[in-house]
């Protein structure tokens, strides 16, 4: 006798032997209790999850000699026939290959002749939406009004592809993927039976590369016990099925987390010699990915989703979740990108290098502030006379500068030194810079008008009094003290004001403009062009260079 592979020896038999399909299996067994069963059923799903199991074990339900019952005995002969698929009063159909209309009319003569020896003649068509529009019109009036003795079960990988008036004639069970861990129980219990050794490791990849088919992984474990006979190791999971080890795939992530793009490359290229595929090698990597993004969203308690607790636990902390989307995005468009064999290798590496030299994606709000501020600057700028935008002069130095009458008492800093002052003012905004950016963005509109003792106060012109408010939060404030205090070493208060004839006064002693270039303003005229004015203005820079 020929060889019977795992997944026909271990199909399910019973309702109890359905995995993973619970609140399905009991509406139907309850259908049958109740005496509720329907006409036509519509059984949709993923492939591998037990739709054609589920229609025989219902027709055996319909059918059993002892029944109709919900516990078929799978002891006589028309369980057994229906069990082989050659029972003569439940006909098995293969859609894609009787899709045409000849077909449906066969089926239309054939449903008037009562069944041979069973209670009900039953039509099993699996791949259903491959029929073809004409084959379902011609199905409608017999698939709404059957005869009594008549039942269809149709099956399909595609739903959405069936007319809606088709699926309006039926009761539709949509089939789901099955869990890892159901997976997992199952195959160990195939490998129980067969007296096999089964590694749990090795069982969970397997699981995991079945990706919810329960029938894959009965095939791929087929082709292990081929392979490794009595014992399956991690390895032999990694050689027969193409996985990448695990530990090549931990030391890609060490190099993203290291920022060592050779170390990227060695492991691209060590996969690749070993046979693997780009593609396999993206795949396992953006698995890894959303495995990190899900631990980083939920937490360590969120033992409801399936993930590598492991892998997640190490690697959680070392990316932020706009870093890890980031990741996911590149990972995913060399997916795309992969479809030439030729250009597969360089795709891969070119995304391999790009995630080994990002730097940390920070949150979109910062950048949504930024782009909010340039177009209110934009606007307002838009809206006032060209004859107002005029360039603030520059703060000139001189031998004997005037200076505020505030004291000033800070150990360390000569204030009453222009220079000085405005140098621990740039150090001040250089430090906000590079702890909040948006932070930065808005104080650098305002100019330091004076250091008296403890306190530090900035003043906005008229016109920035959003600037103002925004910065005048108490986190924003506490932001700014805290740099100025690691600078000045002593404790400040911050100061918001407005000017009072709103704007800035063009001199003043002790003012230290948020950045300025005077030698560079004084000497050449391009400076002073309109143009260049508006530019700097309205994105917040300064003129570092001109080329001429």
């Amino acid at each position: 006798m020929s060889y019977v592979v795992l997944a026909r020896r271990y199909r399910p038999q019973t309702f109890e032997d359905l995995v993973g399909q619970g609140p399905i299996v009991e509406t139907i067994r309850n259908a049958i209790r109740s005496d509720r069963v329907a006409h036509a059923y519509l059984l949709a799903g993923p492939r591998g999850v037990g739709k054609t199991s589920m229609a025989r074990i219902l027709s055996k339900a319909l059918n059993c000699q002892h029944g109709p019952t919900d516990t078929p005995c799978n002891v006589c002969n028309i369980c057994r026939c229906i069990s082989d698929g050659n029972d003569i009063d439940v006909l098995e159909i293969d859609g894609a290959s009787n899709r045409g209309i000849d077909e449906v009319r066969n089926i239309r003569q054939n449903v008037g002749y009562a069944p041979s020896r069973a209670r009900y003649k039953i039509y099993i068509i699996d791949e259903v939406h491959m029929l073809t529009r004409e084959a379902f019109n011609a199905l409608l009036k017999t698939l709404e009004e059957p005869p009594a003795h008549v039942k269809f079960i149709f099956a399909t990988t595609a739903a959405n592809r069936l007319p809606e008036t088709v699926q309006s004639r039926c009761q539709r069970f949509d089939f789901k993927n099955i869990s890892v861990r159901d997976i997992e129980k199952r195959l160990s219990d195939i490998c129980k039976t067969e007296g096999v050794q089964a590694e749990p490791a090795a069982i969970h990849m397997i699981a995991r590369h079945a990706r919810g088919g329960l029938r894959d992984s009965q095939s791929a474990l087929d082709q292990l016990l081929s392979f490794c006979k009595d014992k399956i190791s991690p390895e032999d999971v990694n050689f027969v099925l193409g996985c990448i080890d695990e530990d090549k795939i931990q030391g890609m992530f060490d190099s993203f987390v290291k920022r060592n793009v050779s170390s990227a490359l060695r492991i691209v290229d060590e996969v690749l010699t070993e046979g693997k595929t780009p593609g396999e090698f993206i795949d396992q990597l953006l698995s890894c990915v959303r495995d990190l993004l899900i631990f980083s969203s939920c937490g360590q308690e969120s033992t409801w989703i399936e993930l590598n607790a492991t892998f997640a636990q190490r690697y959680g902390k070392s990316f932020s979740c706009d870093t890890l989307m980031y990741m996911a995005q590149t990972l995913t468009d060399a997916k795309m990108r992969s479809t030439d064999s030729l250009l597969q290798r360089i795709v891969l590496e070119m995304a391999v290098i790009k995630l080994c030299r990002m730097e940390s994606i920070g949150s979109l709000n910062e950048i949504a502030e930024k782009i909010a501020l340039l177009e209110e600057r934009l606007i307002r700028h838009k809206s006032e006379p060209a004859e107002k935008n005029e360039e603030i002069a520059p703060v000139q130095k001189s031998d004997t500068p005037q200076m505020t009458p505030e004291p000033a008492a800070r150990k360390g800093i000569d204030f009453e030194n222009l220079s000085d002052g405005k140098n621990t003012w740039e150090k001040i905004l250089l430090s906000i810079q590079g702890k909040k950016k948006s932070t930065w963005a808005l104080l650098k509109e305002g100019r330091c008008v004076g250091f008296t003792e403890r306190e530090i106060t900035i003043e906005f012109p008229g016109n920035c009094s959003f600037h103002k408010e925004k910065l005048d939060h108490a986190e924003e404030k506490r932001l700014i003290e805290q740099c100025a205090k690691e600078i000045v070493q002593e404790d400040v208060r911050l100061k918001l004001v407005i000017s009072k004839n709103g704007s800035p006064e063009k001199k003043k002693a002790n003012v230290f403009p948020a950045h300025s270039s005077p030698d560079l303003q004084s000497v050449d005229p391009v400076f002073s062009e309109p143009a260049v004015k508006k530019t700097v203005d309205i994105f917040g820079g300064h003129v570092v260079k001109i080329n001429k």
